[in-house]
């Protein structure tokens, strides 16, 4: 199941696409010193997260390979849903988009709080999924508004009209179908819109296929020097990251020249409580996952066997616990 998109994974996307913002920097800071130049490797892990700052969930958790020598690019998208164990976590959380939050209580102090709660959320996707994650980027949907904006818009065929509205959430979406402009508060509106989908969340991954291409082909044409300050102002407050300025010149030359951009939801299914019938979780299928993490994520020639993924089963449930149906879907 390739190009498709969770909730609200397009502004997520959209950002680290529009890092091509800095392409005018890459032209007056040519002689900077590379990642590569530092690290000796052509091929980073970038774990990016789009931020609920009412509930500090991260409902957009992606990992993104980017290799700066041939421009490629791949992305593995782990549903918000995706079931957690609470007790091998060691976090007592039963989601994948909680782990933020509970790194972020029980940081101490108030100053770089955030920064400690990413750090604790990239050792964690690093420890389950075994992989190496070179830099991370956490965003809220201010950022996402604003680069929508400063490009002037983003040209997509809603699928259907979409209304909704929930006060204490503060939406109010009204869209209607049809190819149509949409500006930044238009595609918030059409990211965090899922009431109408007949599966909830899934149903959104199905709907939103295409809309990360769509944006990131667009983006890279309305490019200039003049979008590129507004977006970069947008930006300012609303990124917490570890790349540093000259680090985000290089990369964002390697997003810029990529062509094609391969995305692929994390293997797994919602399941079904057989006891209540509620669709609770997102359940990752072990073997499935793994090859997913081979195939996308880690470097050719470093594949990494069965033996050594998720030794703890941090997505998996005690087969006497609670949830017994997610062990028996994760393991077959």
């Amino acid at each position: 199941m390739k190009k498709r998109l969770t909730r609200v994974a397009a502004y997520i996307l959209v950002a680290v696409a529009c890092t091509s913002v800095i392409l005018y920097a890459v032209r007056a800071r040519s002689q900077c010193l590379t990642p590569r130049e530092r690290e000796g490797k052509a091929q980073y892990t970038f774990l990016v997260c789009g931020l609920d700052k009412a509930s500090r969930s991260t409902d957009v958790i992606l990992l993104a390979s980017v290799n700066t020598e041939k421009g490629g690019i791949s992305i593995l998208q782990i549903p918000r849903d995706t079931f957690v164990n609470p007790v091998s976590s060691g976090l007592g959380i039963t989601r994948v988009n909680a782990v933020y939050g509970a790194e972020y209580a029980r940081a101490d102090g108030e100053d770089g709080r955030e920064r400690r709660a990413m750090e604790g959320l990239c050792r964690f996707v690093s420890g389950a999924l075994s992989v190496e994650i070179d830099r991370y980027v956490l965003m809220d949907t201010d950022a996402f508004v604003s680069i929508i904006d400063a490009v002037g818009g983003v040209e997509y065929d809603v699928p259907f009209d979409m209304d909704y509205d929930d006060p204490f959430q503060g939406l109010s979406i009204h869209l209607k179908a049809g190819r149509q402009t949409l500006c930044g508060a238009s595609a918030e509106q059409l990211i965090r819109y899922r009431s109408g989908y007949a599966t909830g969340d899934l149903g959104r991954v199905s709907a939103r296929e295409g809309f990360l291409h769509e944006v990131f082909t667009q983006v890279k044409e309305k490019m200039s020097v003049g979008s590129a300050v507004r977006i970069a102002a947008g930006l300012i407050g609303s990124v917490i990251t570890n790349v540093s300025p000259t680090e985000l010149a290089y990369f964002a030359s390697a997003l810029y020249k990529a062509d094609d951009v391969n995305i692929k939801t994390i293997s797994g299914s919602a399941v079904q409580n057989p006891k209540t019938g509620a669709w609770i979780y997102y359940a990752l299928n072990r073997r499935a996952a793994l090859d997913d993490i081979n195939e996308y994520i880690t470097p050719v020639g470093a594949e990494i066997p069965l033996a050594d993924f998720d030794k703890n089963a941090v997505f998996a449930d005690d087969p006497l616990g609670e949830n017994p149906y997610i062990s028996k879907y994760y393991y077959s």
